[in-house]
Order: structure tokens, then sequence, then C-alpha cells
């Protein structure tokens, strides 16, 4: 019987020569990210340790009450005469983020782990922030019965407006967002169309 062989499977000594596993698994991932506080705005590349994973599943991790980033800017975005600053290492308290915005490449899921959801046209109101996206809910989910304002984590809406209002408004689009809903003073729906 003729078994073909490849440079792995010649000899026993040849398969110990194989790189091992984890050196093609990612230890971490850094998420470019712009994260909105109640008076400055963060910008740089979010520390996630482990496998690459979507950022809303990075702030919805229970492992620590804050989080860190390698290097970024900090800025007051009401303000564009203020001077940025620079930073190598960031720590930010996890309570204090009112919203966060992917930016440059975003983390698509796994084709299988995607659940079929129905969308909910939403408002939620921050301090200093209104913002209208849409939510999406399991599609039997009735949303009298669903506790979001209640809920501590982080909830992702697409095709969101925001208004800002610190003493003159400034209104922008975002394809995603995902919102602290800790901190919502408010939801409200409407129905789509």
């Amino acid at each position: 019987m003729d078994i073909e062989t490849s440079p792995f499977t010649e000899t026993p000594d040849s398969i110990a020569e194989a790189p091992p596993a984890e050196v093609f698994t990612p230890r971490s991932t850094d998420v470019p990210v712009e994260i909105v506080m109640d008076s400055y705005r963060v910008n740089g590349e979010l520390f996630a340790p482990g496998v690459p994973r979507r950022l809303v599943d990075i702030l919805n991790s229970n492992d620590l009450s804050y989080f860190t980033m390698r290097s970024g800017t900090l800025d007051d975005p009401f303000n564009p005469e203020a001077e940025p600053l620079s930073f190598d290492l960031i720590q930010l308290d996890k309570s204090g983020i009112l919203f966060a915005v992917p930016r440059g490449d975003v983390h698509k899921p796994d084709p299988f782990e995607v659940v079929r959801k129905k969308r909910l046209v939403s408002t939620v109101v921050l301090p200093g922030y209104r913002i209208t996206g849409e939510l999406y809910l399991m599609p039997d989910a009735d949303p009298i019965l669903v506790p979001i304002i209640s809920d501590h984590h982080f909830v992702p809406l697409t095709e969101v407006t925001v208004v800002a209002d610190k003493g003159r408004a400034q209104t922008w689009h975002e394809q995603l967002l995902i919102v602290n809903m800790t901190r919502a003073l408010f939801f409200g729906t409407k129905k789509s169309g």
C-alpha cells in the first residue's frame, strides 16, 4: 500500500519540528476606537487580550472595571482650539464611558454566530447627547418587557444620528455606535417607516 507523505508526516522527528498551534493564535488585539466621556474624547487603540472580538464584546467583558489603550489622544471635542494631549498608555474607567465608535476595520462575527434579530428605531439620551439609531432585539422580544434602560451592558446601534448640545448644538452620523446603557437617562422607541 502506497501512503502519501508530506514533510510533516515523513518521520516522528519531523512532526516535532512543526510550529506549535499557539504561534498562530493571536494573544491580543488592538482595536482603533473613539471613546466619548462626559467632557472629553479619547482616540486610540483599545487593547484586548485574547482572540479577536467585536468591539461590543470587548466592552461587555466583565474581567475588568477599566480598559487599557496602548496609545492615544485626549481632547475636548467642543473646544477645537484646545491642544490634544498624547499618551503612550491610557487607562479608562469603564463607568466613565458614554459611548464608543469603532474606527478602522471592524471585526466581523463568524456567520455561525449571527442570530436573526428585528430592528427597532430607538433614541437613547446620555448626559449631553441624544442618540437615535437602530437597536436590534430578538424577533419575538416585546420592547415593553425588555429592560433596556436598566441593562448594564454596552449596546450597539446602527445608522446613528448623534446630537450633542453642550452650549452649541452639533449633529453627526455614524454607521455603528456602542452605548453604555449604565449611563443612559432615557430610552424610547418609534415605529419604523
